[in-house]
């Protein structure tokens, strides 16, 4: 996989980067963003059938903002939750696809 996250930017100065200041904020906003997954995650299975799911809508998000801004893995994850999703998968299958997306947050976040 790619590696992503904040250490990864960490070698070029943001002063240096055109997009470190856009990065930062695409961070910040997946901090927000993991609270409302990991909330999603404990508040048990949803059916995610419809384009109003939150999960979809997140998912969608940081599938297009992720590879956009330099992180690959958190797009790739989240297009595979979103995919599942309007898919109309079970909790068997998008539970562990959410809980891959999550981690890889975390990871990009530390």
């Amino acid at each position: 996989m790619f590696e992503c996250g904040i250490a990864a930017w960490s070698s070029i100065p943001i002063s240096n980067d055109p997009f470190g200041p856009l990065r930062l904020r695409f961070l910040a906003r997946c901090a927000d963003q993991l609270a409302e997954l990991k909330a999603a995650r404990e508040g048990g299975p949803s059916s995610g059938r419809s384009a109003d799911d939150p999960l979809v809508r997140i998912a969608h998000s940081l599938a297009g903002a992720g590879g956009t801004f330099g992180f690959p893995d958190i797009s790739a994850r989240a297009s595979e939750l979103e995919r599942l999703r309007i898919g109309q998968a079970d909790a068997a299958e998008t539970g562990p696809a959410l809980d891959a997306l999550i981690a890889e947050i975390e990871r990009a976040l530390d």
